[in-house]
């Protein structure tokens, strides 16, 4: 009887975890989502090189860097995207240039 029951409850842990990453992985869908349509609606095209770093951490800001068209400057935006999408928001942006080889 005692041994059902920790299975049972193994079990569950395993289902509870497995639900957990799913939810993490459809917000990371989603948060990359929204930011490839705010830079779509900035740009009117996705970047060249776009990349997205998105943990599973809520309270951690979402980066992304990407080329300008010219190829000589690289942007690095950071976002804010705790909460649903309509908290989602624009943190700070920064330029670099790149050094030609």
């Amino acid at each position: 009887m005692q041994l059902q029951f920790f299975i049972w409850l193994a079990l569950l842990a395993i289902v509870l975890f497995a639900v957990y990453r799913w939810t993490q992985r459809r917000r990371i869908a989603s948060v990359t989502a929204w930011i490839r349509s705010f830079l779509m609606a900035r740009y009117g095209t996705l970047p060249k090189n776009l990349y997205i770093n998105c943990t599973e951490d809520r309270i951690w800001p979402v980066l992304a860097t990407f080329d300008s068209k010219s190829g000589g400057t690289r942007h690095m935006l950071s976002f804010s995207c705790s909460g649903d999408a309509a908290q989602y928001r624009l943190l700070s942006e920064k330029e670099t240039s790149r050094i030609s080889e």
